[in-house]
C-alpha cells in the first residue's frame, strides 16, 4: 500500500511507509509464515481474515496497523514475535480496616450504636402517643370502684385524691406509659432492639393497656412496679448476684397496689434464673434464691404494716368456662404470637441475616425454658378466677399476665417479619389487628355510668341529716361530698330486703337503676318519684335512673 487515506484526502507516502518497510503489517507476517495466500486486498481469497474478526478499512476511515511488533526476518531463522522483558511488582497490602464489626446479639440482626438508639427511641415515643391516644378517648363520669378508691381513707388513694378524678386518671396514664416503655427496655436487653419495638407495640393496644390507662386506680402502678421489676432483672442479669436486691421492693410493693400481683412473683423469681443462667451457669441459682428471699422479707413486712391484700380469695359463682372465653378473647391473640415466637426461639437463637455471627447463644434447654414460662405466665390470672369463679376486674387482671408474654410475643412478630424485614406486611397485619381488636373490646368495658343527670338531681334535695338508699352509693358519696358524708349513703338491695327498707321509711332519698318500678314503691304512700332519668346513651345497656323522696 503506496498511500494513505486520512479524513476523505489522499496524503503522499511518509514515514509511516519507511516504517512499513522494516516492520511489515500483520497481514503480510501472515502472509509470510502461513504459506500461500493471496495479496491483502483479496478479500475473496483471504476470507479467513474476516473469521478472525478482521476488516478492511472503507474510505474515509484511517488505516491504523495493528501494533505486533516483529522481529526482521533473516535467512537463518524463522519469524519469531518479540517477547518484551517485564518485571513483576509485588502489590501493595490493603490497608488494616477502620472498624471491625461488633458481636451480633442473641436472635438479633442488629447492633446497639447511637443511630440505632436513637430510631428505636423515636419509635418508642410514637407507640406511647398512640397508647395515649387510645386511653385518651375513654371519658366519662367515674366508675363506682373509682369513687371508692378516691373516697377511701388509705394514705396514697388518699394523696391521689387530691387530685380529683381527672388527676388520678392522668396519673393512671402516666404508670401506664412508663410500664410501656420499661417493657420495651426489658425486651430490648433479652432479645434486641426489634423484638422489644414490637413487645411495645402490640402491649400499647391492648384493651387492659387502654382501660387501666384511664382508670383512676393503682392498677396502672402495680403494672409500673412489676414491669420495674422485670427490667430490672433483666438489666443485672450480668451483674454481680447481689444487684438483683435492686428488683426485690419493686416486685414486693406490687401487690399491695393491686393484689393480682402476687401471682407472678414466682415467674419473676424464675425469671431471675433463666436470665443470669447463660452468664452464670449454676451460679444463677444463688441469684434466684436472694431475690426470693429478698421480696419474701419484704412482703411479710408489709402484710405486718398494712395487713394482707384483700380480694385475692373470694370465691363467687360465676362460670369458669365463661372467663376462660372472655380471657381467650382479651388476650388470645397476643398469646398466639407469643406462642409462635417461643417456638422459633426455641427452634434457632438467632436470625439469619448474619450466617456467619459467630459467638454464644444461649442452649436450647435455657430457650425452651424461657418461652415456656413467658407464655404460661398469660394464663395465671384466667386460670385462678376462673377456679375461684370470680370473674371481678379479670379485664384488667388478664393485662398483668400478658406483661409477661408480650415479650415473647414481639420476638415472634420479628422473626415472622423475617430477616431484613422481608415480610414487613405480616407485622403491620398483626399490629392492625390487636389494634381494632383493643379499641373494640375498650369501648365495650369501657362504659361509666351515666350519673351526670342523677347528681344534679340529688343536688337539690340531699344534706348532712339525711340517710340515702342507693344502688352506686360510692358515686353519689364522691360526687355529693360537699353537701353529704359518705356513711350517709347505703348499698340498696332487692327482694324482701328493698320491700322492709321501704316499709320502714327510714331513707329520705331512694336511688335505684331499674327498667321498672319495683313492686315494693308501686303505690307505696311514703315516696314520691321525683324523677326518671335515662342515659344519654341508648345503645349503651344501661338502665335509667329513677329517685324516689320521702314525703
Amino acid at each position: 500500500m503506496t498511500t494513505q487515506q486520512q479524513d476523505g484526502a489522499w496524503s503522499e507516502p511518509g514515514p509511516q511507509q519507511d516504517w512499513q518497510q522494516h516492520y511489515p503489517p500483520h497481514s503480510e507476517q501472515h502472509q509470510q509464515g502461513y504459506g500461500d495466500q493471496q495479496s491483502y486486498g483479496d478479500q475473496q481469497s483471504y476470507g479467513d481474515q474476516q473469521a478472525y474478526g478482521y476488516q478492511q478499512p472503507y474510505a474515509g476511515q484511517q488505516h491504523i496497523p495493528h501494533q505486533y511488533y516483529a522481529r526482521p526476518r533473516t535467512d537463518d531463522s524463522d519469524v519469531e514475535y518479540y517477547v518484551p522483558e517485564y518485571t513483576v511488582v509485588e502489590p501493595e497490602p490493603e490497608p488494616e480496616p477502620g472498624y471491625v464489626l461488633p458481636d451480633v446479639p442473641v436472635s438479633a440482626w442488629s447492633v446497639d450504636n447511637s443511630r440505632s438508639a436513637w430510631i428505636s427511641r423515636g419509635a418508642l415515643v410514637l407507640i406511647l402517643l398512640v397508647q395515649a391516644g387510645l386511653s385518651f378517648r375513654l371519658d366519662g363520669s367515674a366508675f363506682p370502684q373509682e369513687a371508692k378508691f378516691l373516697m377511701s381513707d388509705g394514705e396514697l388513694s388518699g394523696l391521689v385524691s387530691q387530685l380529683g378524678l381527672a388527676g388520678a386518671r392522668a396519673l393512671s396514664l402516666a404508670w401506664a406509659l412508663g410500664a410501656t416503655a420499661l417493657l420495651f427496655g426489658a425486651t430490648r436487653l433479652l432479645f434486641n432492639a426489634r423484638a422489644g419495638l414490637a413487645a411495645a407495640a402490640m402491649y400499647s393496644v391492648l384493651e387492659s393497656t387502654a382501660f387501666t390507662g384511664r382508670y383512676a386506680s393503682l392498677h396502672s402502678l402495680s403494672l409500673f412496679l412489676l414491669a420495674a421489676a422485670l427490667w430490672l432483672l433483666a438489666r443485672t442479669r450480668q451483674a454481680s448476684p447481689a444487684a438483683v436486691l435492686l428488683a426485690a421492693p419493686f416486685a414486693a410493693l406490687a401487690p399491695f397496689a393491686a393484689y393480682a400481683a402476687a401471682l407472678y412473683l414466682p415467674t419473676l423469681t424464675v425469671l431471675a434464673v433463666l436470665t443470669a443462667y447463660r452468664f452464670r451457669g449454676a451460679g444463677a441459682f444463688g441469684r434466684g434464691a436472694l431475690f426470693a428471699a429478698a421480696t419474701g422479707a419484704l412482703c411479710f413486712a408489709g402484710v405486718q404494716l398494712a395487713g394482707t391484700p384483700s380480694g385475692w380469695n373470694v370465691q363467687s359463682t360465676d362460670s369458669a368456662l365463661e372467663l376462660l372465653k372472655e380471657s381467650a378473647q382479651w388476650g388470645g391473640v397476643v398469646l398466639l404470637v407469643a406462642v409462635i415466637g417461643a417456638v422459633g426461639f426455641i427452634r434457632r437463637a438467632r436470625m439469619g441475616e448474619m450466617p456467619w455471627a459467630e459467638g454464644t447463644a444461649p442452649g436450647a434447654i435455657r430457650r425452651s425454658l424461657l418461652g415456656l414460662t413467658m407464655c404460661a405466665t398469660a394464663l395465671l390470672a384466667p386460670l385462678y378466677q376462673a377456679w375461684l369463679g370470680n370473674g371481678s376486674s379479670l379485664y384488667v387482671h388478664v393485662g398483668f399476665g400478658l406483661l409477661f408474654a408480650v415479650p415473647m410475643a414481639g420476638l415472634g412478630v420479628s422473626r415472622m417479619m423475617g430477616a431484613h424485614f422481608r415480610y414487613p406486611q405480616i407485622g403491620i397485619m398483626i399490629y392492625v389487628a390487636a389494634l381494632v381488636i383493643g379499641m373494640a373490646q375498650t369501648r365495650e368495658l369501657y362504659r361509666p355510668p351515666d350519673s351526670a343527670a342523677m347528681i344534679g338531681a340529688l343536688r337539690e334535695v340531699v344534706d348532712t341529716k339525711g340517710e340515702y338508699l342507693t344502688d352506686d352509693p360510692e358515686i353519689s358519696a364522691y360526687y355529693l361530698r360537699a353537701h353529704t358524708k359518705p356513711d350517709q349513703w347505703h348499698q340498696a338491695e332487692r327482694g324482701p330486703a328493698l320491700a322492709a327498707a321501704v316499709k320502714k321509711g327510714s331513707y329520705d332519698a331512694i336511688v335505684l337503676r331499674a327498667d321498672s318500678v319495683p313492686e315494693a314503691l308501686r303505690g307505696n304512700a311514703n315516696y314520691r318519684l321525683l324523677a326518671l332519668l335515662r342515659p344519654s346513651d341508648k345503645d349503651g345497656g344501661q338502665e335509667p335512673y329513677r329517685i324516689w323522696v320521702k314525703q
